[in-house]
């Protein structure tokens, strides 16, 4: 037998697919469809939570509840070829916001970064958004005892390719770049900023990048909504690696 909340879930579905209330309009205030179904807020709030998980509403924190426009798949395509890195692409017209400062590396940037907890690091945190709906969130850190840098003039790029150039402008070479891409749940903070709820997968991926002594020079945590993102790697060879192996 199903829950009170998913019978609301249902009609509040149903309500969505009619054009009763259509793309980018704003739900009733959680208060006036708690007393509509006559349920509590929190048995109203797991409805809500069912259509966040499926993508057809969004919350967005302070001003309420919103049916999310029909977005594209994206596709984040990271491409190194020949050696050379190459800025990353989407298939999406993407805005990007970013913001830094310098905060203590803790114990999980300690671990990243290979630093010791309390040392300072810039970090600097990309929103890209399609419209109004944030599609993904990246860290990216810089060790202060690697460089002191500013801030990227230019912030097309989701994955934050701006602190590269940074890095190379001030003379650190990157050498070595290891990527880990896994699926899971998304943290308070990470569900807040993708405006999805904290039961929606996202994709993560931590990015370690080192220079030819092995040093940690940047460390990034990426985190994509699950539902409508992919992520493509293609690498190729060198062409003398090429002739080599003939």
């Amino acid at each position: 037998m199903a829950n009170r909340y998913e019978h609301i879930a249902d009609d509040l579905r149903r309500h969505i697919v009619v054009g009763t209330w259509l793309a980018g309009d704003r739900l009733p205030a959680e208060q006036e469809l708690a007393a509509r179904y006559k349920v509590s807020t929190p048995t109203l709030r797991n409805a809500l939570e069912v259509l966040q998980s499926e993508g057809l509403i969004e919350k967005r924190h302070g001003s309420g509840n919103f049916v999310r426009r029909p977005g594209q798949r994206m596709v984040y395509a990271n491409t190194r070829l020949h050696g050379t890195e190459q800025r990353a692409a989407t298939n999406a017209a993407v805005s990007v916001r970013c913001d830094s400062r310098t905060v203590e590396a803790d114990g999980q940037l300690s671990l990243l970064l290979g630093v010791d907890v309390g040392s300072l690091v810039t970090e600097y945190v990309f929103v890209g958004h399609q419209g109004t709906s944030p599609r993904s969130l990246a860290r990216i850190y810089v060790p202060h005892a690697v460089a002191r840098l500013g801030v990227p003039r230019a912030n097309e790029s989701v994955w934050g390719d701006g602190v590269r150039e940074l890095l190379s402008a001030a003379g650190v070479r990157v050498a070595r770049t290891t990527e880990r891409v896994t699926a899971r749940f998304p943290t308070t903070i990470e569900a807040q900023t993708l405006h999805i709820t904290t039961r929606s997968p996202v994709l993560a991926m931590e990015r370690v990048s080192t220079d030819a002594t092995e040093r940690v020079v940047e460390g990034a945590l990426l985190v994509l909504p699950g539902d409508r993102t992919e992520i493509l790697f293609t690498t190729g060879s060198a062409p003398e690696r090429l002739e080599a192996a003939r």
